[in-house]
């Protein structure tokens, strides 16, 4: 098992506490997403869940920062750029809110689809741990200013040293590999979202 891990990160919009009928409306909102009618971004201040098995043509990866809460709140996090990706399933736990006192439940949001095409993908996560990676073409401590991160959220506040280290790895599709991929990620934010199966959940822990 490979890890890359952060130290504490970031950036991201809490989970708003949620009664009954907001979890239905939150749980609509997930299929609106996972169909591509709004823009697939999904975040949380306390981290959510994610697993797949991934593929890409590209992966780029650096030292991050997001939001958390409060104003001048932040966490470290690992920033990590994905190009031409695509999923083999697709598993999301959203953290724990207590609606009442004595229920507390999350959502789940998954697919068994074997070929999700989520075009370019970025990620902030506190943790990222794979089942192994094959990972093509490899520069090791490129500095991130000529790794190729895209312009969007390229600043200081996100964590981005022009001069520091990254992790890129190019290749063509499908030559980077990472299977198992197990992620406690704050932010992540989807090119494109196309399934043929969605599965959305209320669960009460």
């Amino acid at each position: 098992m490979k890890k890359i891990e952060g130290e504490g990160r970031t950036r991201l919009t809490r989970f708003a506490a949620i009664t009954i009928p907001a979890a239905v409306a939150s749980a609509g909102m997930g299929f609106a997403v996972m169909s591509g009618m709004v823009g697939a971004v999904l975040s949380s201040t306390d981290g959510f869940q994610l697993q797949t098995d991934l593929t890409a043509s590209s992966l780029k990866v650096r030292a991050g920062a997001t939001d958390v809460g409060t104003a001048d709140s932040a966490k470290e996090t690992i920033y990590a750029e994905a190009a031409g990706s695509h999923a083999d399933g697709l598993d999301v736990q959203t953290p724990t809110v207590q609606i009442v006192p004595g229920l507390s439940v999350h959502l789940s949001i998954g697919s068994t689809d074997t070929d999700i095409d989520l075009g370019d993908v970025a990620l902030n996560a506190a943790t990222l741990d794979t089942d192994g990676a094959t990972l093509s073409t490899v520069k090791l401590g490129q500095a991130q200013s000529e790794a190729g991160f895209s312009t969007d959220g390229q600043d200081e506040d996100t964590g981005y040293k022009a001069d520091a280290f990254s992790l890129t790895a190019s290749g063509g599709a499908g030559s980077q590999v990472l299977p198992g991929v197990d992620s406690t990620a704050y932010a992540i934010t989807l090119g494109s979202l196309s399934l043929n199966n969605l599965s959305l959940g209320v669960h009460a822990d």
